[in-house]
């Protein structure tokens, strides 16, 4: 199953921001994508709003940008994943990630768990926490079925989410990101993208903004597609903007399961509950 991860740079506008959608989810499924992923932030980008501004933009743009999710993939016969910012009852909007199958139906919402707070910078300003573990479901295309778990930027950094996933069933990984520049940056999603695919035997999918902000350089790209053994069979860089295809086949979690079985061999059974 061809899965596409798209890299692109978020602005301050969302009508721009719907029309790049548009654009680049056409450029994906010309190359054959039946799945479509965009980054985090794809809305608008987070860096380059006030406060008031996202909630007011969360308030007159989710619902729009829910249905150009939906148009566009019953448009391209394709699964897309979207992150927006969604109207909260609180009045700060959350981080949401959403999947829309070309019929229409919503296959899964995810509201960000771990807002990012490190390297003196605060999510928790201006988005509210979500409450529940990510999903995980099932894609079936040409008689391949995909099990995909979501995630969202700083959740890389959490394993125990992740391996939620995986004890969930998920043989793919699909990561939204807007990865923030800075020294060590580039370095610590490169290890952490692969690590995730590697240590849970699974496809990661990891569609990242880049670019962006006052200096055009607020995230880091490196959009990429890992293969069950933690090596990055398609990629992107850290300043332009692209897509990444690659093809994701589930025997292939099955064979390197089989070669390498460190999830039969856990000694550990876990449960998970929020704190």
């Amino acid at each position: 199953m061809k899965i596409a991860a798209v890299q692109l740079t978020p602005s301050t506008d969302p009508a721009e921001n719907l029309a790049a959608m548009r654009a680049r989810a056409a450029e994906a499924a010309a190359g054959g994508a039946e799945v479509i992923v965009f980054p985090e932030q794809t809305m608008v980008l987070l860096q380059a709003v006030t406060v008031d501004a996202l909630t007011d933009i969360a308030a007159e743009w989710w619902a729009r940008f829910v249905a150009l999710t939906a148009e566009l993939a019953a448009e391209h016969d394709a699964v897309v994943v979207a992150a927006g910012f969604e109207p909260s009852p609180d009045g700060l909007p959350y981080n949401t990630v959403i999947a829309i199958a070309p019929d229409g139906t919503e296959l899964a919402r995810y509201r960000k768990l771990h807002l990012y707070k490190a390297f003196s910078q605060s999510e928790f300003e201006h988005t509210r926490q979500g409450d529940e573990l990510p999903p995980v479901f099932d894609v079936t295309r040409g008689g391949e079925t995909l099990r995909l778990g979501l995630a969202n930027c700083y959740d890389i950094r959490f394993p125990e989410l992740f391996r939620s996933l995986i004890d969930r069933g998920a043989n793919t990984l699909v990561v939204v990101a807007a990865w923030a520049s800075g020294p060590g940056k580039e370095e610590h999603w490169s290890l952490l993208t692969r690590a995730r695919a590697l240590e849970n035997v699974s496809w990661l999918v990891a569609s990242a903004a880049v670019g962006g902000g006052s200096r055009g350089a607020a995230t880091t790209g490196l959009s990429r597609i890992v293969d069950p053994l933690g090596e990055v069979v398609a990629g992107l860089g850290p300043r332009a903007e692209g897509i990444a295809i690659a093809d994701v086949d589930p025997a292939a979690v099955d064979r390197a399961r089989e070669v390498l079985p460190a999830l039969a061999n856990r000694r550990f059974s876990l449960g998970y509950r929020l704190s």
